[in-house]
Formats: structure tokens, C-alpha cells, sequence
């Protein structure tokens, strides 16, 4: 998953992470909505989600995301209806079983997005067989839930026909009212000393 201006930036004590406009569903995925990156979220340097260590050297997590959460699926893990939430974007060739992800429709045009914050349950995965010449076949597809953490909501299984993609793995949530929005063009001039 690619996107423009999904860069993070250092500047100044703070980390600036992409924060995308498509709406994240907790909740039954929402109708496709329009997915762009016109802001970026101020966190401060010290926000230790931001940063990982390798060989004890402390250094900035690569594509970190942010997004609004619109529902209260997630209410028993701290997440609420409105809260900005942080993950970490990758290339998911397999998802482990039980993350908290984001998890999106593929949709027909780019930069629209339909996603949404759920726990990841693979209940059956992906089988085969193998014929007298050792090729495989008779493929049975996995059975992917998507579970809520409020009991009030039920699980929903993935169509195995369907397309999904995983955008991340969850790392926190933050409540609306201490989040700091930059615009991504001013950020951008900051870090490049324009400003």
C-alpha cells in the first residue's frame, strides 16, 4: 500500500505521521469513501509507538498511518467513535492470526477507500491437496472473522470471493480532543527549511 505524501517526518521534538481522510469503520465496513493525505498528526518526539529499537539503538518506525474511527465496535479496547488511531503499515504477505487490524475492500478506483478496525481471526486456513504427481488442487479457501471487542456486535465472516487487503496492524487510539492536525504542505516546508 502506497501512497503520496504518506511519509512521516521528525521535525522539531515532534513526529509527524500521514493522517488519511478514508473513513475507518468500526463497525460493518462504510461505503467507499474518498482517501487522500492533506494532513499529517503532530505527535511528540517521545510518543514511544513512534519509534523501535535495533540493536539498541532507538529509531523512527517507518509508515506509520493515522485515520478517524467512526463507530464503537472496538469500545472494550479503549477505541471510541471519533478517535484518531495510529498503525503501522506494511506488505502483508500473511497476517497473524489474532492482530488488531485495519483491513480494507479493494476497490475498482484508486483513492478511494472502504476500511475498517477489527480483530483478525483466521478460523480455517488456507488447505489443499496434493494428486499423484505431487501438484496441488482441490484448494478450500481460508475462513477469515473479523471480531469486534464490543459483545454487542456480532462476528462477520469474510466473503472468500470478496477482495480485502490489510492496511496495518493497530497501535493506539487517541481521543479527538488531544490530537494536533498540520497541514502536509506546511510540514513538508518546515522539514525542508522553506519556513
Amino acid at each position: 500500500m502506497a501512497w503520496r505524501n504518506d511519509q512521516v517526518y521528525h521535525w522539531d521534538g515532534c513526529v509527524y505521521v500521514p493522517y488519511h481522510t478514508a473513513r475507518v469503520s468500526a463497525g460493518p465496513f462504510l461505503s467507499f469513501s474518498p482517501d487522500s493525505v492533506e494532513e499529517h498528526l503532530e505527535l511528540d518526539a517521545n510518543f514511544s509507538l513512534a519509534w523501535s529499537l535495533h540493536g539498541g539503538v532507538r529509531v523512527p518506525k517507518r509508515r506509520l498511518v493515522a485515520a478517524k474511527v467512526h463507530g464503537d465496535s472496538m469500545i472494550n479496547k479503549k477505541v471510541s467513535h471519533c478517535d484518531i488511531i495510529v498503525f503501522q503499515c506494511g506488505d502483508f504477505n500473511s497476517v497473524r492470526n489474532g492482530n488488531i487490524v485495519v483491513i480494507g475492500k479493494v476497490g475498482e478506483e484508486e483513492g478511494l477507500g472502504a476500511w475498517a478496525l477489527k480483530k483478525l481471526v483466521i478460523e480455517r486456513p488456507r488447505s489443499f491437496s496434493r494428486d499423484e504427481y505431487d501438484d496441488e488442487r482441490d484448494w478450500d479457501s481460508p475462513l477469515i472473522v473479523l471480531r469486534s471487542s464490543n459483545p454487542n456486535i456480532s462476528p462477520s465472516q469474510l466473503d472468500p470471493k470478496g477482495q480485502y487487503r490489510v492496511h496495518g496492524v493497530f497501535l493506539q487510539s487517541l481521543p479527538p480532543d488531544s490530537v494536533t492536525l498540520v497541514d502536509s504542505d506546511t510540514i513538508r516546508r518546515r522539514v525542508a527549511g522553506r519556513e
